[in-house]
């Protein structure tokens, strides 16, 4: 099931939840972004893969499933990564909005529903 939010800052976050799994659209986040803070940047850090190819061996997946780019058909490309995942990148890109993006998912986990304010 699909879920877009907007944040206090009007950055778009839409997540996708499925059974036991939470992913999030960087790509769309990214939007606010500057250049040099976009999820490929971050995908190429030398410290990214090491990174992917331990939370994989602990999780007992294949990466395809921490991360996962749709290309559209009209051309624009979606990035889903798994929410801890997405936090990391969070975290580099933009610490206030990573911090946002953890208080939703904690209402989520803890309440079910996220609040809109």
């Amino acid at each position: 099931m699909k879920y877009e939010f907007i944040s206090e800052n009007g950055v778009r976050f839409e997540m996708d939840i499925e059974a036991n799994k939470l992913m999030l659209d960087v790509a769309k986040v990214a939007e606010h972004l500057r250049k040099d803070k976009q999820p490929q940047v971050w995908m190429n850090k030398r410290s990214v893969p090491g990174f992917l190819d331990l939370a994989c061996k602990q999780m007992g997946c294949k990466a395809d499933k921490l991360v996962h780019e749709v290309r559209k058909v009209d051309g624009t490309v979606e990035l889903w990564l798994e929410a801890f995942v997405a936090m990391e990148y969070l975290r580099w890109a933009d610490d206030r909005l990573a911090t946002w993006f953890a208080e939703k998912i904690n209402e989520l986990i803890n309440d079910g529903t996220i609040s809109c304010e």
